[in-house]
Parts: C-alpha cells; sequence; structure tokens
C-alpha cells in the first residue's frame, strides 16, 4: 500500500475547504463537451534487471515518471429527470531515462536465466508508457441542502503499456514490453456546490477489474524471444476535485486527480531461470486544465 497515503491526503484537501454552500451546480444544459490537458505523473512498479561487478543493479529504474494526459469527456442530461449519461476518452504517456557507467554487468536472459555478462560501458534503459481508456457512466443526482449528491456506476476499460529498451555501449541489448490491460466497471460517488465561493464538483470512483497482462522480450545482442500471460484481479480507488471559474466568456475548469491501483503487472527477472510476471501496487496523480466547449 506504498500510494494509499498520497491518494487519502487528496481526499482530505477535498474536503477541508472552508464553508460549502448548498447550492447546486449542475446546469440545465442538455449536452456538455469539455477537452482537458493535465500535467500527469505515474508512481509504476519498479523495474531492476542485473548486476554490476562491484555491487549495485546494472538496469533499474524506479518509474516514477512524468508525463502528460488529455482527455475528453461528454455528458448528456435528461433535463427534469435526476439522470444523465457521462462518457470519457483519454490518453496518456509518461517516459524515463537512466544511464550508468559501470565496470562490468552480469544480467540473466530472460529466456532461462541465463548470464550475459559485459564489460566496462555505459548502461541505458530507456522506459515508455502508455495509458489510455474509457469510462461510460450512468449517474442519478439530487439536489439537497447539502448541494447536489449523486451516485452511479460505470463501465471502464484502460490498459498500461510499457516498452523497455536497453542498450550497453550504445548497442540494443534487449528490449521488453509488457502491456495490461483492465476491465471492469467502477460505482461513484459525487458532491457539487460552492466552496470558496467556487463551483467545485467532488468525485469518488472505486473500481474491480479483471487484468490481462502480454509480455514480450526480443533480443539484441542478447539472443533469443518469449511470450508469457497473467490473467488477476485489481481493485482502483480514484479522486477527482474541480473547481470551475470564468476566464473572458468561457468556462475553465481545475481538476485535481488521483488514483490507486491494487495490482499493476510487472517484470520479474529471475538469475537461473526464466522471467516471470507478478503484480505489485501503483498510483497515478494529475493536474488538469479543463475547458467547456
Amino acid at each position: 500500500m506504498r500510494f494509499s497515503f498520497s491518494i487519502v491526503a487528496i481526499v482530505v484537501a477535498c474536503l477541508l475547504g472552508q464553508s460549502a454552500r448548498a447550492q447546486t451546480t449542475i446546469s440545465d444544459r442538455p449536452l456538455e463537451l469539455t477537452f482537458g490537458k493535465a500535467s500527469w505523473a505515474t508512481l509504476m512498479p519498479g523495474y531492476e534487471l542485473g548486476s554490476e561487478t562491484g555491487g549495485g543493479l546494472a538496469f533499474q529504474d524506479d518509474l516514477d515518471s512524468p508525463g502528460a494526459l488529455w482527455e475528453l469527456r461528454a455528458i448528456r442530461r435528461f433535463l427534469h429527470t435526476r439522470t444523465s449519461f457521462e462518457a470519457r476518452t483519454f490518453y496518456g504517456t509518461s517516459w524515463s531515462n537512466q544511464s550508468n557507467s559501470t565496470t562490468g554487468i552480469s544480467v540473466p536472459n530472460p529466456v532461462d536465466g541465463s548470464a550475459i555478462a559485459r564489460g566496462a560501458g555505459n548502461a541505458h534503459l530507456g522506459s515508455d508508457l502508455d495509458h489510455y481508456g474509457i469510462d461510460l457512466v450512468i449517474r442519478d443526482t439530487w439536489r439537497t441542502q447539502f448541494g447536489g449528491l449523486s451516485a452511479g456506476m460505470a463501465f471502464s476499460y484502460m490498459a498500461f503499456d510499457q516498452e523497455f529498451e536497453l542498450n550497453f555501449n550504445e548497442t540494443r541489448l534487449m528490449t521488453e514490453t509488457l502491456d495490461s490491460d483492465f476491465l471492469g466497471g467502477k460505482v461513484i460517488l459525487g458532491w457539487d456546490g460552492y466552496l470558496l465561493g467556487k463551483a467545485s464538483t467532488l468525485d469518488l470512483w472505486i473500481g474491480y477489474f479483471d487484468v490481462d497482462a502480454d509480455y514480450n522480450y526480443t533480443g539484441g545482442t542478447a539472443p533469443g524471444s518469449l511470450n508469457k500471460q497473467l490473467a488477476d484481479q485489481s481493485a482502483t480507488i480514484e479522486t477527482r476535485w474541480t473547481t470551475w471559474h470564468h476566464w473572458g466568456d468561457r468556462l475553465i475548469g481545475t481538476t485535481l486527480g488521483g488514483m490507486y491501483i491494487t495490482d499493476m503487472p510487472t517484470i520479474v527477472h529471475n538469475s537461473g531461470s526464466q522471467a516471470t510476471l507478478s503484480t505489485d501496487d501503483a498510483a497515478t496523480v494529475s493536474l488538469m486544465f479543463e475547458i467547456l466547449l
């Protein structure tokens, strides 16, 4: 549970506003379309492979990486009823590069765990992550003395596609990819009203997913190829806090969000045996600016 505190902190920050007015911010527009761009950071399970002759790891990255995310969201309201339909699609990417000057390395071949030795040189690990998906939501909202209170459920799909490129002295040693697909549903609880005079919304999304991971190893100067799969389940907790303000004749939103994932597939390298797949927890955080189109 490495990142539970971060998610709880975001929720607490959302709730610590001074006084919240009871008026709901739900508009009478039957259709709303918003587009957002976010500074996005991922805290994924780390990557480790091999050892140096003097101790330490040959290739290592904690995969706490910066990136960017784009989101398109549509809300269709049925006026004079509590019900709305929402659709959200998103794409995010993050990246990292780690270099290590070494007097020598030994790394296990993912195919069979046999040692691959190299002399003095530069070990470089480049990693990329593509994250994309869609949420389809049905939600009911009640106007109360506390503001708008809402509850709903969502069909959800999201993917995390990772690529690791390992070079030694600028020559490709190997490439590994790990594509993880999450398919499931979410329960949604929400509040909207006015916080410190700003129209605000707070959402809590709790999800449960079937997870399918596909791993591929392609050799460079390290020979061989390998494919493995993993099937598992995972839960998620996600929170989003948005405040809206006018910029000229445009309505602009600022959204602070975070998601905690209990089981994210990760690669385990083994000396003397084939590479395997396991899971560890992960998290994402974002600061998004969005515009009502």
